[in-house]
């Protein structure tokens, strides 16, 4: 029989601080940026921001002072809002500030940099840069390959080579001649999905029948059942087909690399890594409002009102102090668990998970995660995504523990030294890997392969 029942639960809330702070933790120092011009626009009490260094320190402390006091006050209830007319000196002042705002980087100089960061051997990164400038505006390969090999004097096979190397730059999938290279390039994303081998197969055997929406023909080729494609499904579409699109035709969804995270050894000849008071803005407040604070004929609503925005200041303020704090610690402990980057580059890099880190620095997995997507750091190294930091562990044959990028160097070395007219099977890369130490099936073969943008034994044979 119908009832009705009460219950009591409970259930986590997070305080609009925390919200904030998560959210300003999640973005990178552009998208702050931007974060913090969306909101002046609707703040008319913060006059501009910049870099704290930039203004001194005296003038920085008595704002916050300032504005302490100005918070400090309670806010009346229930009072109506009143507007606070700018003068035009104010408009003037903060229409220039929101058209400074404008940078512009194209796709070729944002891979460009990133190339004598890479695993891109030092002797061939003019050739690199030669591709990168062959790209077209969605990051496909558009040069003439016969062309280049001509100009170069390398074989196709090493050009190629380059040209896979390109597609693990950022954003990964650039430099791909179709759409299923692009895409294969991209699968890391979805190393932990349980479904990644069945994208892998859909890319390799299936994306005609995935875009005709074929789905009985996959689901009995594939042997998934019908919520697995819908699954498998998904996270294929998570991936990129266009890498190029957020720099495509100057549209201003350009992406601005700069590092927050400094990264230089001290006295003691240890690697320190710090968050440059520079890379953080710094909110001023205009000085037109706290006088009115202190004005006996400023109505009262009208001050309840500017408090109410020079607290939303203080909160936002706040926030970016816990984030600058995160970034820090989070930094620091992954530069510390990896020495060997500050000795020999990315190769140097030993296996690192972001549960690791989280347990050494006392936050949660998310939130490492949050911290270290699109932030970089600054090192003698070049300038590195923290992300990069991170990488999958194997262990060989004697218990040593050695990163993935190990595995796919002695890979492309075998592949470049095998017979053309009898090119190596995945079967025998597997073998041969196995002799050097690493324990590597035919299937995660076929996949770091792949990932690379080797094409199988066929298509690599030359008569």
């Amino acid at each position: 029989m119908p009832s009705l029942e009460q219950h009591q639960k409970l259930t986590p809330q997070l305080a609009p601080q925390q919200r904030q702070s998560l959210k300003l933790l999640a973005m990178s120092l552009p998208e702050m940026r931007q974060e913090l011009v969306r909101e002046m626009e609707t703040n008319p009490v913060i006059e501009d921001f910049d870099h704290s260094l930039e203004t001194p320190l005296s003038a920085a402390e008595e704002r916050a002072e300032e504005r302490a006091e100005a918070a400090a006050e309670p806010l009346p209830e229930d009072e109506a809002v009143p507007s606070v007319n700018p003068s035009e000196d104010d408009l003037e002042r903060r229409e220039r500030f929101f058209a400074s705002q404008v940078r512009d980087e194209t796709l070729q100089e944002h891979l460009t940099v990133q190339i004598p960061l890479s695993a891109i051997p030092a002797a061939d990164h003019a050739l690199a840069e030669i591709l990168v400038g062959n790209l077209n505006d969605d990051g496909y390969f558009n040069g003439s390959l016969p062309d280049l090999v001509m100009v170069s004097g390398e074989s196709e096979a090493h050009v190629l080579g380059v040209l896979a190397q390109i597609g693990e730059l950022d954003p990964p999938g650039c430099g791909a001649r179709n759409l299923k290279e692009c895409l294969l390039a991209q699968l890391d994303k979805l190393e932990d999905s349980p479904y990644a081998d069945d994208v892998r197969a859909l890319i390799e055997n299936h994306l005609d029948d995935v875009a005709e929406n074929r789905r009985e023909k996959i689901e009995q080729a594939l042997g998934l059942t019908r919520e697995q494609y819908v699954e498998a499904l998904k996270a294929l579409r998570t991936l990129e087909p266009r890498p190029g699109r957020p720099w495509a035709g100057g549209s201003g969804a350009t992406r601005v690399v700069k590092p927050e995270v400094h990264v230089a050894r001290d006295g003691n000849g240890r690697w320190t890594a710090d968050v440059d008071a520079r890379s953080t803005p710094a909110i001023h407040v205009n000085p037109k409002y706290l006088k009115m604070l202190e004005d006996p004929n400023c109505a009262a609503e009208t001050k309840a009102y500017i408090r109410e925005k020079i607290a939303r200041v203080n909160e936002i303020v706040q926030a970016i102090e816990r984030r600058e704090e995160t970034v820090r610690s989070i930094a620091q402990a992954i530069v510390d668990a990896q020495p060997g980057f500050f000795e020999n580059g990315l190769k140097g890099l030993k296996p690192l998970t972001q549960a690791e880190i989280a347990a050494k620095v006392g936050f949660d997995p998310s939130t490492v995660s949050r911290t270290v997507n699109d932030k970089y750091a600054s090192t003698p190294k070049g300038v590195v995504e923290l992300r990069r930091f991170f990488t999958n562990g194997l262990e060989t044959a004697s218990g040593e523990i050695v990163s993935r990028d190990a595995v796919e160097d002695a890979l492309r070395a075998f592949i470049a030294g095998e017979d053309r007219a009898n090119p190596f099977s995945d079967e025998k890369l597997s073998a041969l890997l196995k002799e050097k130490g690493f324990p590597v099936a035919r299937r995660t073969v076929a996949k770091y392969r792949g990932k690379l943008g080797i094409p199988g034994r066929d298509a690599r044979r030359r008569a």
